[in-house]
């Protein structure tokens, strides 16, 4: 069974994820380099408005700030988020350019001690296919004139986290943003279903609620994607948590591995015929196929179910048969359709 890919989603996604602060606070912490996270008081952490109005009063959008204090109140770092899900060459420059207007904003509002601005660290959340290829530093932008001019040139760089391209010995434990890089990666019903179980462990808090919800919101969403004559539905069903997600996926995991499993049996019978005897080798594969058969309807109805069902398959003696019972179990709705299905 092929399952189809989706490709990069869209900023909205994302925008609701990282409204929460758990979400930076994760994203910092395994990603960000520097003694300063030590330094960091998380859970003052705060949102801060991501719009920007310039001296011509034209107003700009970013994607997310967030205001984390250092040693105290008096200090802090201003945290920049920009979701990306294509190279965008002029990133450098646009990231600058908040950077001013921020700055501006503060300018307005009032400094901290001495009139000085406090620190950015800009960060793009990239979740493109191709490999990010933009300028990191806006310095890369500006043509090199030698060491006399260098120092007149504007300077700063951006943290770029490549969701596709992270591996999976570089993604720290049970963190949230692992979680992302491993949905972005996903290909499969099974690979996301091992990310909703994770994150069943890790957000089992009571404030951690709306969190669940908008992860359940997100996979079941990506769930869709995977299949392709599913009907068209806009939004997720109101309620949804991951719970529901998972079973949902189990039961994708479940039907893509019947539709695979009858291939190497039937090979594997062959493979034993050639070797012991046509007869007796394709026996055993069938033996195989029987016993998996009914490990599937355990599974799926029950031991009373797969009981019966066993004594059913006992006398199926043809391997396209037992291939035609394992799309049933994944089919039918109960136990027992599924026993009249398998009689008839």
């Amino acid at each position: 069974m092929t399952w189809g890919y989706f490709g990069p989603v869209n900023d909205p996604i994302y925008k609701r994820i990282f409204a929460f602060p758990r979400m930076v606070e994760d994203l910092l912490r395994g990603f960000a380099k520097g003694d300063w996270i030590q330094r960091a008081d998380f859970p003052a952490l705060q949102k801060a408005p991501a719009e920007y109005v310039g001296d011509d009063l034209r107003k700009r959008l970013g994607d997310s700030v967030w205001r984390l204090p250092l040693d105290g109140d008096w200090l802090h770092v201003l945290i920049l988020l920009e979701f990306q899900s294509r190279s965008e060459p002029d990133m450098a420059l646009r990231i600058l350019e908040y950077t001013v207007l921020l700055y501006r904003e503060l300018s307005r509002g009032g400094l901290g001690p001495g009139g000085l601005r406090p620190p950015v660290l800009p960060v793009v959340l990239y979740n493109g296919g191709p490999r990010w290829s933009a300028a990191t530093d806006v310095r890369d932008l500006v043509v090199p004139a030698g060491p006399s001019l260098a120092p007149h040139q504007p300077s700063q760089r951006y943290l770029v986290v490549d969701l596709q391209r992270l591996r999976e010995d570089d993604l720290p434990l049970r963190n949230l943003v692992g979680a992302v890089s491993r949905m972005e990666r996903s290909r499969s019903p099974e690979d996301l279903r091992l990310v909703a179980t994770s994150l069943q462990g890790w957000l089992r808090e009571p404030g951690d609620a709306e969190l669940r919800r908008a992860f359940a919101d997100w996979l079941w969403r990506l769930a869709r994607r995977l299949q392709p004559e599913a009907a068209a539905v806009d939004s997720p069903p109101p309620g949804l948590d991951l719970e529901d997600v998972r079973m949902t996926l189990d039961e994708m995991s479940l039907e893509e591995r019947v539709a695979e499993w009858p291939k190497p049996w039937i090979q594997q019978g062959r493979e034993q015929g050639r070797e012991q005897g046509l007869e007796q080798g394709l026996e055993q594969g069938l033996e195989r196929q029987r016993a998996l058969l009914r490990r599937l309807a355990t599974v799926r109805f029950g031991e009373d179910t797969a009981d019966r069902a066993a004594e059913l398959l006992e006398a199926v003696a043809d391997s396209d048969h037992l291939e035609e019972i394992g799309e049933l179990i994944v089919r039918c709705e109960t136990g027992r359709e599924f026993l009249a299905r398998m009689d008839a």
